[in-house]
């Protein structure tokens, strides 16, 4: 557990970047690092991260004051620590970090919509407009908290500008859902696209990964034909064998299939070549969502597509 003090005026974006050099340079898990806003800042603007307020802090000392952890007495100069002192002193320390650890993991535990212990992080990746929101929405479902659903809207602008998470329960299984900007627009300056794969990358707390690679039913661009190798690329995803292992094809507006009577199956028989060798190089792993109806076996089957993809790699 290491705590990160913030200075005032530092972005999120500066944040992200410095727990991702942390964690590089001690190769702990992101996940440990807890975030020290300054005294006067926006909750909002540190929601991703794990948070204990300088208030937090203070508050935890004066507890640890009053139980058996006692900070040693002040030592002249020159006098040697006796071996009582030193375990006291270790004894202080890791009663601080243990209690911070508590802290943080209870304050995770405290309500469905910030659920801990991740099992499995879904991450919508995908060109603006292809619908990632709402079927992040989707995944959630009804129970989730109005102020925890992402922004999905129709406008001719992207609406998601930067990566935000949000968690719930499905069959038992723990879900961390990431919704993300569109990060592979050949305009977007590389520090973007940077920016946004390192927050993305905070965002997932732990393993399993899987990415969702989320397409428009009869909407397959230009843009989208060297989708799959982009995402490879920033997320380091190489192909094994010229099947990726990580990542299912999502694709959205089910319902222009259900007006054309036509199954997914045949959809890609007849899809754009270029769309079908997406589709190859993914193992044929693709679900159909409609999100303008909630309909829940369509994420009994993305999960249980996911389930199938992890066991086969943990066989293998």
């Amino acid at each position: 557990m290491c705590l990160l003090v913030v200075e005032d005026g530092v972005s999120t974006r500066d944040v992200l970047e410095q727990i991702d050099e942390l964690h590089k340079l001690t190769e702990k898990p992101r996940e440990e690092f807890i975030v020290v806003p300054p005294f006067k800042h926006k909750p909002e603007h540190f929601k991703m991260f794990n948070v204990c307020t300088m208030e937090e802090i203070f508050s935890t000392l004066r507890d640890l004051s009053e139980k058996d952890y006692k900070p040693p007495q002040k030592r002249c100069a020159g006098k040697p620590t006796t071996e009582m002192e030193a375990q006291t002193s270790k004894s202080f320390i890791s009663g601080v970090c243990d209690y911070f650890k508590r802290s943080s993991t209870e304050k995770r535990n405290g309500s469905n919509e910030n659920l801990s212990d991740t099992k499995v992080n879904l991450v919508l990746l995908g060109m603006s407009g292809t619908g990632k929101s709402a079927t992040g929405n989707t995944i959630l479902g009804k129970t989730i908290l109005e102020k925890t659903k992402f922004l999905s809207e129709a406008s001719s602008m992207p609406v998601t500008t930067e990566c935000q998470a949000a968690e719930t329960e499905i069959n038992g299984t723990r879900v961390r859902v990431i919704d993300t900007p569109d990060m592979f627009d050949d305009e977007m300056n590389s520090s973007v696209r940077n920016h946004h794969v390192t927050q993305c990358r905070q965002l997932c707390q732990s393993d399993p990964c899987v990415y969702l690679l989320v397409i428009q039913v009869g909407r397959f661009t230009d843009g989208e034909r060297g989708i799959l190798k982009k995402v490879e690329a920033a997320f380091d995803l190489k192909a094994e064998k010229q099947k990726n292992k990580k990542i299912i094809i999502l694709f959205t507006c089910g319902e222009n299939l259900q007006r054309k009577k036509m199954s997914l199956q045949v959809f890609l028989q007849k899809c754009h070549p270029a769309l079908s060798e997406i589709v190859e190089q993914c193992d044929r792993r693709c679900v159909v969502f409609e999100n303008k109806t909630s309909r829940q076996h369509q994420v009994t089957e993305l999960m249980q597509t996911v389930n199938r993809m992890l066991n086969k790699q943990q066989n293998q």
